[in-house]
């Protein structure tokens, strides 16, 4: 990345200042250029806080101080805030609030409601980074840290540009609110409670007018997209018990059955290994069909084959994928149910080897 524009005080938090305008010119992207070093930094200190929602016991004070961060730059803003306590947490399990922030100018105006999450998956060097995950670090262009873009660099921008807005003297064009968790990526607990509660008469989303989830990702390197619709997500997990402790597999080896085995078995049975055709009876049944103008719709999508096959990593490995045209590929990706194993828990995973029957 380069800065165009320098200032004195574009490493500090607070921004440069522009001439006021009314209009969205080209004075609001001078600005954004100009600040870019402040918004860097600013992400720098968002990636730092490792928020992993998986190891609550760790990391709980780590996603309350992400969201007590959050919560002071929108406070900076003018914004009104409420840490909504989680409507899901217990004294057995103590879970982060759920951060709610409202930007209201004007009634008249349409609301719109931003829904983003704070906290990140765990990530460790020997995961595959070539540098510290929680350190942001430029490597060619490009920035590299654990939720830079998924989600905290995109539900922090929503704020930058509000606050460009004001420094400009150009009035928001519609009422904005904040809808931000911190358990986003292990199951969003307690989040379905507080949307319903939230909705009620009165209450925080009772008068918004348009939602926008803003936690995904563009199509490629050159385009924006829009994303309008999500698969979902249904998430199960398979045990299989085939003794009440680990056994010795030189000793019982082939004298009973083996959990592992079975498990191994059992999963081969869902996906067809090299087309990823999902083998569960009547999981086609509810999709709807594809229709010839939905088809055709792919044909001007910008998506490059080769750059998707390299942004996967899978060059030098396979080098191949599960469908040869555009169209295939991005229908899998987008509008067809997929199904994945993620983990097997439970057995020997340490360094080195263990003859035992898990």
């Amino acid at each position: 990345f380069e800065t165009k524009i320098m200032s004195t005080n574009s490493t500090t938090d607070q921004p440069i200042k522009k001439a006021r305008t009314s209009s969205l010119d080209d004075s609001y992207f001078e600005y954004v250029e100009a600040n870019k070093s402040l918004y860097i930094s600013r992400l720098a200190e968002a990636v730092a806080i490792p928020s992993v929602s998986s190891n609550l016991e760790v990391h709980l004070p780590d996603i309350n101080r992400m969201m007590d961060w959050t919560k002071s730059h929108i406070e900076r803003l003018n914004g009104k805030t409420t840490l909504l306590p989680n409507p899901a947490a217990t004294e057995e399990l103590p879970l982060p609030p759920i951060l709610l922030g409202e930007f209201t100018l004007d009634p008249k105006k349409k609301t719109v409601c931003v829904y983003g999450h704070l906290d990140v998956q765990p990530a460790h060097k020997d995961d595959g980074w070539d540098t510290d995950p929680f350190v942001l670090t430029e490597k060619d262009g490009k920035l590299f840290g654990r939720g830079s873009t998924d989600d905290k660099g995109p539900a922090l921008g929503w704020l930058w540009t509000i606050e460009a807005h004001q420094n400009l003297g150009i009035e928001l064009p519609v009422n904005v609110k904040l809808l931000y968790e911190g358990m986003e990526e292990y199951g969003s607990d307690g989040m379905f409670e507080a949307i319903k509660s939230l909705s009620k008469p009165g209450e925080f989303l009772n008068d918004v007018d348009f939602f926008c989830i803003s936690d995904n990702y563009w199509l490629g390197k050159s385009k924006p997209c829009l994303t309008y619709g999500l698969r979902g997500l249904a998430y199960f997990e398979l045990a299989v018990d085939c003794s009440q402790q680990d056994l010795h597999s030189g000793v019982l080896g082939g004298t009973l059955h083996e959990g592992m085995t079975d498990l191994i078995a059992l999963l081969n049975t869902l996906v067809e290994s090299g087309t990823g055709k999902i083998l569960v009876d009547g999981i086609m049944d509810d999709v709807t069909k594809v229709t010839p103008e939905e088809e055709k719709s792919y044909e001007t999508i910008d998506f490059d084959m080769e750059s998707y096959i390299d942004d996967c990593k899978v060059r030098g490995v396979s080098d191949t994928l599960l469908h040869k045209d555009k169209t295939a590929l991005l229908m899998a990706r987008w509008r067809f149910p997929s199904l994945s194993i993620h983990g097997i828990q439970g057995a020997f995973a340490d360094p080195g080897a263990k003859t035992v029957i898990p």
